[in-house]
């Protein structure tokens, strides 16, 4: 019986439309693996022996910042899967597997070009299997954003109306 008494409060504690910090945590858990499977393919290019071949120097560059960005990426799903309900965590961590897939793509053909066909559908099967996740980060970051909108526009209103009240009171004379 005072399980019904609990249930709305329960309720109250996750706000409707958004995922629970459960799934986005699995989400997380999930994104760092693929960091690490990423990290390990990155690891067996070489970039700089495509240059023999008539690579353009750029794409040292775009490795290097594609393993930098791997490991930044690694990072933010460590914090999001500590605090998913963080906005700026979130919003980061989408952003980072945004970025990361663009450059891997980038890398990829160069792979594909230089080195080896099949270690370049190794990437890309990697890259994809970040997908899922990259459109999950997107839609909870939107969601997670309307929430504190409303959150402010409560808290906004709330002062406002404090204000008021206390524009309303009168002043007491000191003696």
């Amino acid at each position: 019986m005072a399980l019904l008494f609990l249930f709305p409060i329960l309720l109250a504690a996750q706000p409707a439309g958004i995922l629970p910090d459960w799934e986005i945590q699995k989400s997380a858990e999930s994104l760092e693996k693929h960091t690490a499977a990423i990290e390990s393919l990155l690891s067996q290019l070489r970039p700089q022996e495509w240059i023999s071949q008539g690579a353009p120097e750029a794409y040292v560059e775009q490795w290097k910042q594609t393993r930098q960005f791997n490991s930044y990426l690694t990072t933010q799903a460590r914090l999001l899967a500590r605090d998913p309900a963080k906005l700026s965590v979130a919003l980061d961590a989408f952003l980072r597997v945004d970025h990361l897939q663009s450059l891997l793509e980038s890398v990829a053909a160069g792979v594909r070009r230089y080195q080896n066909a099949a270690l370049a559908d190794l990437l890309s099967s990697a890259m994809s299997q970040n997908s899922a996740t990259r459109e999950l980060l997107k839609d909870y970051t939107r969601q997670l954003v309307v929430e504190r909108e409303k959150e402010w526009e409560i808290a906004n209103r709330e002062a406002q109306r404090c204000r008021a009240s206390l524009a309303k009171k009168p002043s007491q004379a000191k003696p």
